[in-house]
């Protein structure tokens, strides 16, 4: 049996935070991969936020299988507060840790794929779906461009994210890896955390059934956010294969780039008719210019 942590980072989200514990707490365990479980939540805001939601929860399942532990740390930034779960996980000597965000809830059987994916692959990280879940009705036009293609379950992957993973803590400690700090305020800590334990040859595995749902706020479900967010993910897309020196595929994303600002320029005459997909161009002139503004050093902090 193993020793599993799971790691929380939460930042002014008490309510989103208690439907995840709620999903958690609820969940299926399968008692023959486990043998202790402790729940790690990082609170990254000053005023302490989550404190009385964890310790409502704490008095509230005081005999549960689950062990929850509240830290504070007040710097804030992604990577800051997932090295400090990183650390304080691994304070507790676990066989495994995973991490799931704070707007997400679980599956029922979410722990038990991860780890079932991790462990019969025999692999470092393991990767499970992120699927939205709208607060709102949304239109088809803006509810299809969060969904993103799922593997076949148990498949070989060359990437992670942070919000629904589980990492073999031995590798973690040999590898010395932590988030990296650059990405503080940019996004994309995971994904360049990724990286990193790719080419110290982590083995990554995709868990299909391994869901967890993120919560999409009305705010977000709009052609605004959207455009921001595809002119991020393409501006700290390039911002890594700059750090890694990638001059071959800096230059192909260079070219793409063009290519979407002719094809989104060209697309740009369906926007006003009512299809599925009438944001396209819009969304893929935003995605080529994130990317050619990182070559001039424009970085987009969505973070700050």
């Amino acid at each position: 049996m193993y020793r599993l942590t799971i790691g929380i980072p939460t930042y002014q989200r008490p309510m989103m935070l208690e439907k995840l514990l709620q999903s958690i707490f609820s969940s299926i365990i399968d008692t023959s991969l486990f043998s202790y479980i402790d729940i790690v939540v990082v609170d990254n805001d000053a005023e302490r936020t989550a404190e009385t939601i964890i310790a409502r929860w704490i008095n509230r399942h005081p005999d549960s299988f689950f062990h929850l532990h509240y830290f504070n740390y007040p710097i804030k930034g992604l990577a800051n507060v997932r090295n400090e779960i990183l650390k304080r996980a691994l304070h507790l000597a676990p066989d495994y840790i995973a991490f799931i965000d704070d707007d997400e809830y679980a599956c029922p059987e979410w722990m038990n794929e991860l780890t079932r994916t991790i462990v019969n692959n025999q692999a470092d990280i393991a990767v499970g779906p992120v699927l939205p879940v709208f607060e709102q009705e949304t239109s088809p036009a803006i509810s299809s461009a969060f969904y993103f293609f799922r593997y076949n379950d148990q498949e070989a992957i060359d990437f992670m994210y942070s919000g629904n993973v589980i990492m073999r803590a031995r590798f973690l400690i040999d590898q010395q890896l932590i988030f990296d700090a650059r990405f503080n305020t940019l996004g994309a800590e995971d994904t360049f955390f990724g990286v990193t334990a790719l080419k110290k040859g982590a083995k990554i595995f995709w868990s299909n059934k391994a869901v967890a749902y993120e919560v999409v706020p009305e705010k977000r479900a709009k052609l605004s956010w959207l455009i921001k967010r595809k002119f991020r993910l393409a501006n700290t897309y390039m911002y890594i294969l700059l750090i890694e020196k990638k001059y071959g595929k800096i230059i192909k994303k260079v070219l793409v780039s063009f290519f979407y600002l002719f094809v989104g320029a060209l697309a740009l005459i369906l926007t006003p008719i009512r299809i599925k997909h009438r944001f396209f161009g819009v969304l893929k002139i935003a995605e080529s210019l994130g990317a050619l503004a990182k070559l001039f050093n424009i970085k987009y902090q969505e973070y700050l």
